[in-house]
C-alpha cells in the first residue's frame, strides 16, 4: 500500500498540471473560468496532500514542488482567458518536473520550454513582444551558458577547466534568475500575478539548481557578486517586486548553510507576485526580511553561514537590508479578497513557525542533505 502510494506522488505531483491542461481545452469555452479554477484548487490540494510521499526527492524538491503547485491557483482570475490557464498549467508542469528531475541536463532543458511559454504568455497577454524577446534572450543565453559550464566539468578532472565551467555553470543560472534584467521597466508593466508568478517559477528552477552546484571556489564566488550586485541594485533604483528576494535566494545559495534561506526568501517572493494590490508599506516590510515574514528567519540563517567567510559580504547585506527596512512602514490591516488574506496569512504562519522549530528543534546551523548534486 506504502509502495503504490509513493508510486502516485511520484506521478500525480508533477503530472496534474499537464492533466488538467488537456482536460480544460476538451471544455467548452464557456465553463472554461470556472473548471480552471476547480482544477487549480484540485491540484493545489492534490500537491499538499502527496508531496511528503515523493519517494526518492529530497527537501528542496518538495518545497519547490509546493510552491509551484500554488501557482495556477493564485494566477486564475475570473476573466482569465483559456489559452492563459492552460499556459499557466503547462508553465507549472515543465517547472515541477524540473524540480523532481536528477539529471542537470534535463533540467536545463525543461527551463528552457518554461522560459518559452512564459514568452508566449507574454506575447499572448500584452502587445510587448519585443520587451519579452530581449528578457528571454538574457535567459535563454543564461541556459547556453549553463549547459556549456556542465558539459566542461564533465569533460575533464584538469583544474583549469573545472574553473572555467563553473564560471559558465554560476553566470548562466544568474541570467536564468534575472539578475542581469529585474531593473529594467518590465517588472513594473507586468499587470498582475498573470505573467509575474510564471516569471518567478523560472527564477525557482534557477536557484534551486544553484543550490545543487558543486562547492567550489568560482561558484561561491559568482554567486556572491551576482547576489551583491542585484541586491544593491534594487536598493539603488527602489525596486519593490520580488527580484530583491530572488537576489537574497542567490546569496544563500553561496552561503553554507543549506537551501532553508533561499527556499524562505522564494516563498516570500511568490507572495509578492502573487499580490500586485499589496500596500506599499506592507511590501517593503516583506521584501525587507523584517519580522514575522519568512525572510527574517532565512536573513539570520544565511548571514551565520556567511560570516564562517568572512565578514565583509555580511556587512554589505545588512546595509542593503537596512536601507530597504528604513523605506517600509507598519501596515497590518490585511487585504480584502480572502485569496490574499490566506497568502498573507499562510506567510506569516511560516515566518513564525521556522524560528519555533529551529529553536524547539536546535537545527540553527542545520543543512538539508540533497539526494543528489550536479557534477
Amino acid at each position: 500500500m506504502a509502495e503504490t502510494l509513493h508510486q502516485a506522488a511520484r506521478f500525480l505531483v508533477p503530472a496534474w498540471p499537464l492533466l488538467a491542461a488537456c482536460l480544460l481545452l476538451l471544455l467548452p469555452t464557456a465553463r472554461a473560468a470556472q473548471s480552471a479554477r476547480l482544477f487549480s484548487l484540485t491540484g493545489l490540494v492534490m500537491t499538499l496532500c502527496l508531496t511528503p510521499l515523493l519517494s526518492g526527492q529530497d527537501g528542496l524538491a518538495r518545497w519547490g514542488c509546493l510552491l509551484a503547485g500554488c501557482m495556477p491557483f493564485l494566477t486564475w482570475h475570473p476573466g482569465q482567458k483559456r489559452s492563459a490557464a492552460c499556459l499557466n498549467l503547462l508553465s507549472c508542469f515543465v517547472i515541477m518536473l524540473a524540480l523532481c528531475s536528477q539529471r542537470v541536463l534535463l533540467v536545463a532543458c525543461l527551463t528552457t520550454c518554461g522560459a518559452l511559454i512564459l514568452l508566449l504568455q507574454e506575447t499572448l497577454s500584452t502587445a510587448r513582444a519585443r520587451l519579452a524577446w530581449e528578457s528571454m534572450r538574457l535567459r535563454l543565453a543564461g541556459l547556453i551558458l549553463t549547459l556549456l559550464g556542465t558539459s566542461l566539468v564533465t569533460l575533464s578532472p584538469d583544474p583549469d577547466l573545472l574553473r572555467l565551467g563553473d564560471l559558465f555553470s554560476a553566470v548562466g543560472l544568474c541570467l536564468v534568475a534575472g539578475l542581469a534584467g529585474f531593473a529594467s521597466p518590465r517588472d513594473e508593466k507586468i499587470s498582475g500575478p498573470e505573467l509575474a508568478l510564471p516569471d518567478l517559477l523560472l527564477c525557482l528552477s534557477a536557484v534551486a539548481l544553484m543550490l545543487r552546484l558543486p562547492e567550489r571556489q568560482m561558484t561561491h564566488l559568482v554567486l556572491t557578486l551576482a547576489g551583491l550586485a542585484a541586491l544593491w541594485l534594487c536598493v539603488a533604483t527602489r525596486h519593490q517586486g520580488p527580484r530583491t528576494l530572488v537576489a537574497l535566494a542567490t546569496l544563500a545559495s553561496a552561503s553554507s548553510v543549506g537551501p532553508v534561506p533561499a527556499m524562505l526568501f522564494m516563498s516570500s517572493g511568490f507572495a509578492l507576485a502573487a499580490l500586485p494590490g499589496l500596500p506599499g508599506p506592507m511590501r517593503g516590510w516583506v521584501q525587507a526580511a523584517l519580522p514575522p515574514w519568512p525572510g527574517f528567519p532565512a536573513l539570520g540563517l544565511m548571514l551565520a553561514g556567511m560570516m564562517k567567510s568572512g565578514i565583509t559580504v555580511p556587512l554589505l547585506s545588512l546595509l542593503a537590508i537596512g536601507a530597504l527596512a528604513s523605506r517600509a512602514g507598519l501596515y497590518w490591516v490585511l487585504p480584502p479578497s480572502s485569496r490574499d488574506r490566506s497568502v498573507i496569512l499562510t506567510l506569516m504562519v511560516i515566518g513564525i513557525g521556522i524560528p519555533v522549530a529551529i529553536s524547539v528543534t536546535g537545527l540553527s546551523g542545520c543543512i538539508w542533505p540533497l539526494n543528489w548534486m550536479a557534477p
